[in-house]
C-alpha cells in the first residue's frame, strides 16, 4: 500500500524519492500517543489513556517508508521521533514498557519501534538509524518569523527541539483519526509531539496556555514544515479521539501521500466526512500558504475521494470553523 501511494504521489517534478537527498538526516514524525502497556487491563494503564487500533501510527508504515528511502539511496541518517504528552521513556518513567519498547500486543507483528531500529542497523549497516524522544531532546526558544497565531504568545516563541532544528527532512506518517480538540488528527496536528514535554508538560498543558490547539499546532508546524506526509493505513480512530469521549477503531486500509502536508489532510480530512475548509487548523495554515485546504486546486491519483470515502463519527464537543464554502 505505502508504495503504490508513494508511486501515485509521483509528479513530474518527482515525488518522494526527488525530495530526499542521499547524505540527508531524515526525521521520521510517527503518531505515538498512547502506550500498549501489558497489565490487568490488558492496555493502557495509571493516567494513560487506552490504546485503541488507529490511535497510533501502523509501524509497518514507518519500516516500509525507510526501507523504501534506503533502496532508492535516499538518506544518510533516519531518526524516528516523538514526543508524547502521556508516556514518558522508561529511563525516566521507570516503566516496564514505553512507546519505543511496547509490541502493541503483538498489533503490528510483534514490531517495537527498537526492534525496529535495530533491524534496520543489521540489514543496511552503512546507514545511521536511532530515535530521539522530542520531549527531553535539547531544545531552544526560537521565534517565529512573522507574528504567532496563537493569541496569548505575544514573544512569538517556542521551545523547538535541536532535532526539528537540524534535520534536512522530516516525513510526517499519522493515522486518519478524529480529535476533541482540532477536529481531525493528521499531518498538522502531529506537530503538537514537537513540543517538548520537557518545558510544557505532561499532558503539555502548558501550550494550551498560548493559544488554541489549531493555533499552537500551525505555529509549531511553522518552524520545519513536513517535506512529505503520509496518513492512514489500516486502521484509523473515530469520535472523540483517544483522549476524549466514545472513541472506536475503524478499519478502513486507505492511504494518502504527498509532499504537501495541509493538502494531505485536506484530502485525509475529505475522506473522513470533514468539509476541510471548516477544519480550523487546516484553514490557518492555509492562509500562512503552507498547503491548500481548499480541495479544488489539489491534484489526485488513485481512488476518488467519494471512492473512499468513510464517514467517521466526529468528536461530540468540536464545532466546525466558518461557513461552508460555495
Amino acid at each position: 500500500m505505502l508504495r503504490k501511494a508513494i508511486s501515485l504521489g509521483t509528479t513530474r517534478r518527482g515525488g518522494l524519492a526527488a525530495i530526499v537527498a542521499s547524505d540527508d538526516w531524515v526525521v521520521i514524525k510517527p503518531r505515538i500517543e498512547t502506550c500498549y502497556e501489558p497489565g490487568p487491563g490488558g492496555d493502557g494503564g495509571g493516567d494513560r489513556h487506552r490504546y485503541l487500533r488507529g490511535s497510533v501510527t501502523d509501524l509497518r508504515l514507518v519500516r516500509s517508508l525507510i526501507e523504501f528511502l534506503v533502496e532508492h539511496k535516499c538518506g544518510a541518517r533516519f531518526t524516528i521521533a516523538e514526543g508524547s504528552g502521556e508516556w514518558q521513556p522508561r529511563e525516566r518513567s521507570k516503566a516496564a514498557v514505553d512507546g519505543w519498547t511496547t509490541e502493541w500486543g503483538g498489533e503490528f507483528g510483534g514490531l517495537s519501534y527498537d526492534k525496529m531500529i535495530r533491524e534496520l542497523s543489521r540489514k543496511y549497516p552503512k546507514i545511521a538509524f536511532d530515535r530521539v524522544d522530542l520531549n527531553f531532546d535539547e531544545s531552544i526558544a526560537l521565534p517565529l518569523h512573522g507574528k504567532a497565531l496563537a493569541r496569548n504568545n505575544p514573544e512569538g516563541a517556542y521551545f523547538v527541539p535541536k532535532t526539528i532544528q537540524q534535520c534536512d527532512r522530516i516525513v510526517s506518517v499519522a493515522p486518519l483519526a478524529t480529535d476533541e480538540q482540532t477536529g481531525v488528527s493528521l499531518s498538522v496536528a502531529n506537530y503538537w509531539g514537537v513540543a517538548p514535554g520537557a518545558h510544557y508538560g505532561f499532558p503539555k498543558t502548558g501550550l494550551l496556555k498560548l493559544g488554541r490547539p489549531d493555533e499552537v499546532v500551525v505555529d509549531l508546524f511553522s518552524y520545519h514544515p513536513a517535506d512529505y506526509a503520509i496518513v492512514g493505513g489500516a486502521w484509523g480512530l473515530e469520535g472523540g479521539g483517544p483522549s476524549g469521549a466514545g472513541p472506536r477503531a475503524v478499519h478502513h486500509n486507505v492511504l494518502v501521500a504527498g509532499n504537501n502536508a495541509v493538502s494531505v489532510d485536506a484530502v485525509g480530512a475529505a475522506i473522513m466526512g470533514f468539509d476541510p475548509t471548516r477544519v480550523l487548523h487546516l484553514a490557518l495554515a492555509e492562509r500562512r500558504r503552507f498547503g491548500d485546504a481548499d480541495l479544488g486546486p489539489i491534484w489526485m491519483r488513485g481512488n476518488e475521494i467519494e471512492q473512499a470515502r468513510r464517514a467517521f463519527r466526529k468528536p461530540a464537543n468540536w464545532k466546525p470553523f466558518g461557513k461552508p464554502r460555495g
